[in-house]
């Protein structure tokens, strides 16, 4: 299965359509991680928390292609008989 930004499953899949998708859970502890190590200014200007911010989601859509990679290339093993 190729990655798009279409292919972004639910963070925490139940009964419900609503929620965080897979990739606002990934941007976010990217978040998380910047601001653990107090590399992100308090009073850092609008135009660098958006820099951030569209790298976190950059950096989730990184995660979601290279998870989608990894699916595919263990459902095909799988197919073959074959495990990693």
């Amino acid at each position: 299965m190729a990655y798009n930004k279409l292919n972004n499953p639910r963070a925490f899949p139940g009964n419900s359509n609503y929620g965080m998708s897979l990739r606002d859970y990934f941007a976010g502890q990217a978040l998380a991680g910047e601001m653990a190590g107090e590399r992100l200014s308090g009073d850092a200007s609008p135009a660098v928390l958006e820099q951030r911010a569209q790298l976190y989601y950059r950096l989730a859509d990184a995660m979601l292609k290279v998870r989608a990679e990894e699916e595919t290339l263990t459902n095909a093993t799988a197919m073959m008989g074959l495990s990693i």
